[in-house]
């Protein structure tokens, strides 16, 4: 397993409000060594530093959260036989920047398509009035990563680098859609709890 350079460990117990005593409680070894650690005047065993920072991924992660703790279950589909002025429609009407297609019988994700995607599509095209009244089967990207709703946070985060969106799933059912914006309201929210506690 390879761990996480020695340094980032004094930086994330603070970012976590965590005091040496109780890091050295909870891995089992002295406040001494574990100031001398992050103050590099030893060399610790590797044992010692993957239970630090075992440790400390175990309390990070409920602070960061899971995806359920932020998507937004108020999914609206776009069908596939639907046409693209439907779509340009829907997304108006719930301020949406992006929209999942479904299949036209199954609410299965076939594909996906976004404002950008839309205005890019109907400059090329030569005809634009036409364009719009194309299905969406025609026009259509990839669907959005499907992943589980107990998925942490930061795994959301990776892959929103290379998707606009990330629909969640509960027991293999599509429940759940996160954006990029779902994910900067929670990191504010956050920040505010962590500034109140600092505080406190």
């Amino acid at each position: 397993m390879l761990l996480p350079p020695i340094n980032e460990i004094k930086k994330r117990r603070m970012a976590l409000g965590i005091s040496q005593k109780r890091l050295a409680n909870s891995v089992g070894t002295s406040q001494s060594l574990i100031a001398k650690i992050e103050s590099s005047r030893v060399h610790p065993s590797y044992d010692v530093v993957k239970k630090i920072f075992e440790y400390l991924d175990r309390v990070e992660q409920p602070r960061s959260g899971l995806a359920k703790d932020i998507e937004k279950r108020d999914l609206v589909w776009i069908k596939r036989s639907d046409r693209v002025r439907d779509a340009a429609e829907k997304m108006r009407q719930f301020g949406f920047s992006q929209l999942p297609i479904r299949d036209d019988k199954e609410e299965i994700c076939v594909g996906s398509i976004s404002e950008r995607q839309i205005v890019h599509a109907s400059l090329a095209d030569g005809d634009p009035k036409a364009f719009y009244e194309k299905p969406v089967s025609e026009v259509m990207a990839e669907q959005f990563p499907v992943v589980d709703e107990t998925l942490p946070i930061t795994a959301i985060a990776l892959l929103l680098q290379h998707s606009q969106a990330v629909l969640t799933a509960r027991k293999g059912k599509i429940v759940g859609i996160i954006t990029p914006s779902d994910l900067l309201a929670a990191s504010a929210a956050m920040r505010t709890i962590r500034s109140s506690a600092t505080k406190d």
